[in-house]
């Protein structure tokens, strides 16, 4: 009966913060690449021109950076913890990157309790982050026009696709990959199977969730 009850991982502030990015992530993406490629130039009719494609980029750009603040403001503590855990890497994570392989394949293998992050979500949390601000910043130069765009279009540009492989990854990983498509539900309705914590996240569950239970199961 116990792998039926769920177990809360996500508020709700953190799940409107990342459907917000991933959105704004999307849009900047595909009206960026408007600037560097022609294979989507069907697209700029949609936009009404690449002028208009680019007002939309800038939009986009602003609620990327808000989808960034809002759990900086609403929930910092939250914040705080996942920034703690993803920038401290245990031998546990380092023996999931090396089983990874496999597991992105589809195959279960035998790893040790991962907390609450496994070692791919902080690989993909820290890939984020850097790209993430560095997008911002580089961005905000451009728009800015604070220093010469032929220094800032190449970063920017590095940047974003170095963050889109991940990005594809993680969508992967979340959506199709049958050994940890049940994670996305965390990030829907905020709560996943206990039964999922105890598989992939024994650790914190072992060590934070039973804890705060009481010990109880």
């Amino acid at each position: 009966m116990s792998d039926k009850r769920m177990v809360k991982r996500f508020s709700a502030v953190v799940r409107v913060s990342h459907w917000m990015y991933a959105v704004s992530f999307i849009t900047l993406g595909l009206t960026g690449y408007l600037l560097y490629g022609s294979a989507l130039d069907w697209m700029i009719p949609l936009f009404g021109s690449q002028e208009g494609a680019m007002v939309v980029h800038r939009v986009a750009a602003v609620f990327l950076i808000i989808a960034v603040v809002l759990p900086l403001l609403m929930r910092p503590r939250e914040v705080a913890a996942w920034l703690s855990e993803v920038f401290n890497f245990t031998s546990a994570d380092v023996a999931f990157l090396k089983a990874f392989p496999a597991k992105f394949i589809g195959v279960k293998v035998e790893v040790p309790p991962q907390g609450f992050y496994n070692g791919g979500e902080k690989i993909n949390s820290i890939i984020q982050i850097v790209c993430g601000l560095g997008l911002i910043t580089s961005g905000l130069f451009l728009w800015l026009a604070a220093v010469p765009p032929l220094i800032m279009y190449p970063l920017h540009a590095l940047l974003m696709a170095i963050a889109v492989a991940s990005a594809i990854g993680h969508v992967y990983l979340a959506l199709l990959n049958p050994v940890s498509n049940e994670a996305i539900r965390g990030m829907i309705a905020g709560d996943i199977s206990e039964k999922y914590m105890k598989e992939n996240h024994g650790r914190w569950y072992q060590e934070v969730f039973k804890a705060r239970k009481g010990g109880g199961a």
